[in-house]
């Protein structure tokens, strides 16, 4: 469709559309330039304990392929974001949710087919990646109380994923007044049994309540709190209890494996950084180099300070828009942070979509809230010329 936005009759829009593309490839230009150039001068030497994209010819520092190749996902990416931002009404608002949907029944039907066989009933991603041809689409299970259930991840492949690419929109709906996407999207986001997930989601209620100043809800939580410890007390529930929290969160705290191989990627990338020089520290080895599991550790050391500066700059200005209606304008912006910090602590994905959709989703929002509160019903109070002459 790129090559349709020629043939567009809003000229506004093709040239803002065109303008910030081009601004766009000139940032990654510049700073795929800058980098490339310091390691040719700096003679840059890769480590083995890097995650590297591309481990092939482990001694070439100077334009990897995997510089360019990552660079293409990013640039649809950036497109899907003008797209949105200019040239999206009111309408898409629905579109996305269909999809969200979507994205939640097929995940369902993988649950519920699973609970029913016990085997995996993806039969939709069938893609691969890296040299071993690794499936994109991670099969996980949990146990929970002798009951064993898949974890929630549909087409995006990973529990993580999911979470990912659903929790802004889940957030948004409390604004929108989205009851089903809201109950619907947040059962899905329990069945991750994800640990990023159940964080975030108290972040917002905790947040939510204070906003509304909903303090009562906090007595309803004591009372459910209470009950539910009461019940879990029954040896019945008590191994379901252990199971979860021994999964969720005390696996992770006392350091499973899954934790382990983050908490060694995050310092191996940021010790290589901390050893690099000072140009390579600000402008990074380049883009698409190494691929950590957070996307903190990844960008400072592919881009270096600026890059991370530029991508932070770039995602949470649209803190500061002017969205019309307030809780449109909070819900949207406490999605908009909380998927920065879901991004920068455990997922790597700077190319999916959904993320560069709700970016510009902000946009959207701005002008067809604007153009609502001015479609509202204007009364005239004026007083008729007949009463003022009787007067």
């Amino acid at each position: 469709m790129f090559f349709v936005i020629p043939l567009s009759t809003l000229k506004e829009n093709k040239y803002l559309f065109y303008r910030d593309l081009f601004y766009f490839i000139c940032v990654i230009t510049a700073m795929s330039f800058c980098s490339q150039f310091i390691n040719l001068v700096t003679n840059l030497k890769l480590i083995k304990p890097l995650i590297l994209i591309n481990h092939n010819d482990f001694t070439k520092t100077f334009y990897r392929k995997s510089h360019l190749t990552q660079t293409l996902p990013l640039l649809v990416g950036f497109v899907i974001y003008a797209y949105v931002k200019y040239f999206s009404t009111d309408k898409i608002i629905d579109y996305i949710y269909w999809g969200l949907r979507l994205l939640c029944l097929y995940g369902l039907y993988e649950f519920c087919f699973y609970m029913l066989t016990g085997q995996n009933g993806d039969f939709m991603v069938n893609r691969t990646f890296g040299e071993g041809e690794k499936s994109a689409s991670l099969f996980q299970t949990v146990n929970l109380g002798g009951i064993s259930m898949m974890r929630f991840k549909s087409y995006t492949g990973e529990p993580s994923m999911f979470v990912f690419t659903v929790f802004p929109f889940w957030a948004l709906t409390f604004g929108l007044n989205r009851t089903f996407d809201k109950y619907l999207l947040l059962g899905c986001l329990i069945l991750t049994f994800s640990t990023t997930a159940y964080a975030c989601m108290i972040l917002f209620g905790c947040f939510w309540i204070i906003y509304r100043r909903e303090f009562q809800l906090f007595y309803y939580l004591c009372i459910a709190i209470v009950a539910l410890c009461f019940v879990l007390q029954l040896d019945m529930f008590q191994h379901l209890l252990d199971s979860i929290y021994n999964f969720v969160f005390a696996g992770k705290l006392e350091g499973s494996a899954s934790a382990r191989d983050r908490s060694n990627g995050f310092a191996t990338h940021l010790a290589y950084w901390a050893s690099l020089n000072g140009f390579s520290q600000a402008f990074g080895i380049g883009f698409g180099y190494v691929r950590s599991t957070d996307f903190f550790s990844t960008i400072i050391v592919n881009n270096g300070l600026v890059g991370l500066i530029v991508f932070t700059t770039f995602v949470l200005r649209n803190l500061w828009l002017k969205i019309p209606g307030e809780l449109v304008s909070i819900c949207y912006k406490a999605g908009l942070f909380l998927v920065y910090l879901i991004m920068m602590a455990t997922v790597p994905e700077f190319a999916y979509p959904s993320l560069w959709i709700y970016i510009a989703l902000g946009y959207v929002l701005q002008t067809t809230t604007k153009s609502a509160a001015y479609q509202q019903p204007v009364y005239n109070y004026a007083i008729p010329n007949k009463m003022l002459s009787n007067a």
